[in-house]
């Protein structure tokens, strides 16, 4: 059975209500456990469990201006914490850590400003990554838009040295650890992959479990830091953080589009009118991001949907092609060869 740690109360001890029964909250703090399960004085409730030999603590909210859950799951080597929150206004969130943490932060939704104490703010923002280390930090968090979605994984030393590259473009991150001066790897952040989104979706999956799966989760931890290192360490990387995040969002919004709408015809042109950019941008962008063209990935999607109807449907070849928008039987068996080894007749022979 769940344990409740405690009720929250805003500072002073003293709760009060709106006329629909909603606590007003004036001082928002989290106590950042870097060993434990952190403690949040403006949530609603919060609960541990303890299964498998894997801590898990779940804070909810239920506030006018923050709504949501955190979850924190501590394994041996690491601490992985989900944030899902709907926000109303500008809150500010005041955070202390009670020691040392490396942290891979990936910010999926909202923007959010970082405000250390005696020291510059960094800006999170949406679609963005980075690695941060923080020293006993204190200061004060300041989310902005409607959602605030994240996924921060602490990494304790030993699993971060371990993995952690020792190529010279790390030599200064290294430095900063062993001083104890908090901040992060680069001052810009990185765009999410493709790649990145897929294993932090799967990671959170299995996180979710009954009884979660320690080895996926620990492959998918160490596949998300050397990829997030492998794209600092490269200077193509200084591409992918020019892309702006206003820019970003709108291509992210046109990979979302082609996901849906692949087996129609689709026009540069008219992609870039309903993302709101131009035809430059959208194919520059593109490529960057996803490391494809726009109609690269609209060629993917339809052979993969055709290796699929072909698998699962009893549909001719001569239908499939038509399907994925060949008018030539000839042409879509030499595609379809050419992005998987092997004709289309093969599957249907099988």
């Amino acid at each position: 059975m769940p344990t409740q740690l405690f009720e929250s109360t805003p500072k002073g001890g003293k709760r009060t209500q709106n006329e629909k029964g909603h606590k007003i909250m004036g001082y928002r703090k989290i106590a950042i456990n870097t060993s434990g399960i952190s403690a949040f004085d403006f949530a609603s409730e919060c609960f541990v469990n303890h299964v498998d030999g894997i801590t898990c603590g779940t804070a909810d909210f239920d506030e006018p201006e923050i709504r949501g859950q955190v979850r924190e799951t501590l394994l041996n080597d690491f601490k992985v914490i989900n944030v899902n929150l709907k926000l109303s206004g500008k809150p500010v969130i005041h955070f202390s850590y009670s020691g040392r943490a490396l942290e891979m932060l990936f910010i999926t939704k909202g923007n959010l400003a970082m405000h250390f104490k005696d020291q510059q703010q960094h800006i999170f923002h949406r679609h963005t990554h980075n690695l941060l280390f923080s020293n006993h930090a204190s200061g004060y968090f300041e989310p902005d838009g409607k959602e605030l979605q994240f996924v921060c994984i602490q990494l304790y030393r030993d699993f971060f040295d371990k993995f952690l590259p020792w190529d010279n473009c790390f030599g200064a991150f290294r430095n900063m650890i062993k001083q104890g001066q908090t901040g992060c790897i680069k001052n810009t952040n990185y765009p999410i992959t493709p790649e990145m989104y897929f294993l932090i979706e799967d990671m959170t999956s299995a996180l979710q479990e009954e009884i979660p799966k320690k080895p996926l989760i620990y492959a998918r931890i160490l596949e998300l830091l050397l990829l997030q290192t492998e794209q600092y360490g490269d200077p193509k990387g200084e591409a992918l953080k020019n892309i702006s995040p206003s820019d970003r969002d709108k291509i992210y919004k046109a990979k979302a589009y082609l996901l849906k709408n692949y087996g129609q015809k689709i026009t540069l042109q008219d992609l870039a009118k309903k993302i709101g950019t131009n035809e430059f941008l959208l194919k520059s962008g593109f490529k960057t991001i996803f490391g494809t063209t726009v109609f690269g990935c609209i060629h993917h999607l339809r052979m993969t949907q055709a290796r699929k109807l072909l698998l699962e449907q009893k549909l001719t070849v001569s239908q499939v092609s038509d399907m994925a928008g060949y008018k030539n039987p000839q042409h879509f068996s030499t595609a379809f060869k050419k992005k998987f080894g092997f004709v289309p007749s093969k599957l249907k022979n099988n």
